[in-house]
């Protein structure tokens, strides 16, 4: 039996170096704004000093960045998130979801090789654990978990149990395109996908039909092959992801793969008009915007602009104009 995903990623979470100026960035650049803001400040209460955590919404997705504090770098067991800083920098972590049996999911994902980094009480902060009426009774004995699933699927999984009977009668959290969102001053920004990098896709496309549901997951559509690499997109918990996979060792998909393994290369955005960020970015000198070279090489690929961000967010921001969004927003 596979996982069923429960109303959307909630959250797209990154490690950075610093928290305030990757805030910035995606202020200055793509009109970010703060946003459950609840939720972080009871997540920062509970997390070691000079660790720091905040909650971004952009581009209709919320971002968790994570700044690690000084002492996490040398306890005797690091965290995932350290780990993930040591090794590679600055990176999308994970991605957060609700799913049906946090206790299923996590014998399904530990029988195929991943790791619990770490688990926990899903009742940790009250935000997440009294819901007046509409709190769902037993949370006290449904932990969080977060899994190392990135060699399964290109990125870990952080997942839970809903502690809330029903999901709209709450607003402590709102998974991607959900409801009023705070970060709108760039007219009509929605996250379009995250962009991942595997070394098989086949093996790859395996893992997610094991993994899930067919109701948490499409089925692959938007083939695409160029000189250096295929992919295709499948929707995934209510965002579109594209898997690529390298021909050869040469060019940027090849040469993060060999360098950091699987992982998210970078975050596409789509608008109406893109020279609504680009008048943004040029009014700013910190930030500069060049065109975007196709991944996979093909020179018939769309064009498309780059913002550099790696090493302020964890990921390339890379912009396109389009004027639908492959997932329905919910109001």
């Amino acid at each position: 039996m596979s996982i069923t995903l429960l109303y959307g990623c909630f959250q797209i979470e990154q490690v950075v170096r610093d928290l305030p100026a990757s805030r910035s960035f995606l202020e200055r650049a793509l009109g970010a704004a703060p946003i459950e803001q609840r939720l972080a400040g009871e997540l920062r209460a509970v997390v070691p000093d000079g660790y720091d955590i905040d909650a971004i919404d952009c581009g209709g997705a919320t971002f968790q960045p994570n700044q690690m504090s000084p002492s996490m770098a040398t306890r005797p067991k690091r965290s995932a998130h350290q780990r993930y800083l040591d090794t590679v920098g600055p990176c999308v972590t994970n991605l957060n979801y609700y799913v049906d049996d946090v206790f299923h999911a996590k014998a399904l994902l530990t029988s195929l090789g991943s790791e619990v980094c770490s688990e926990g009480p899903s009742t940790l902060v009250e935000s997440i654990r009294d819901y007046g009426a509409n709190t769902r009774p037993g949370g006290e004995h449904r932990p969080y978990l977060f899994l190392g699933t990135r060699r399964l699927l290109g990125f870990d999984l952080e997942i839970m149990e809903p502690n809330f009977e029903r999901f709209v009668d709450q607003d402590v959290q709102l998974p991607a395109y959900y409801g009023e969102r705070t970060g709108v001053r760039v007219a009509g920004l929605r996250l379009a996908r995250l962009v991942v990098v595997v070394p098989d896709l086949e093996a790859l496309h395996r893992n997610l039909l094991e993994i899930f549901t067919p109701a948490s997951r499409s089925n692959p559509y938007a083939f695409r092959e160029g000189p250096r690499g295929r992919a295709f997109r499948i929707g995934l918990g209510g965002i579109e992801i594209e898997y690529c996979q390298p021909s050869g060792s040469e060019g940027a998909l090849a040469e993060h793969l060999a360098r950091f393994g699987s992982g998210i290369v970078a975050i596409d955005f789509g608008l109406p008009s893109v020279a609504d960020v680009l008048d943004r970015v040029a009014a700013d000198p910190a930030l500069r915007v060049t065109e975007a070279p196709d991944l996979l090489g093909d020179p018939r690929a769309p064009k498309r602009w780059a913002i550099a961000g790696r090493e302020l967010v964890g990921f390339d921001v890379v912009l396109e104009e389009s004027k639908t969004s492959p997932f329905a927003a919910i109001h």
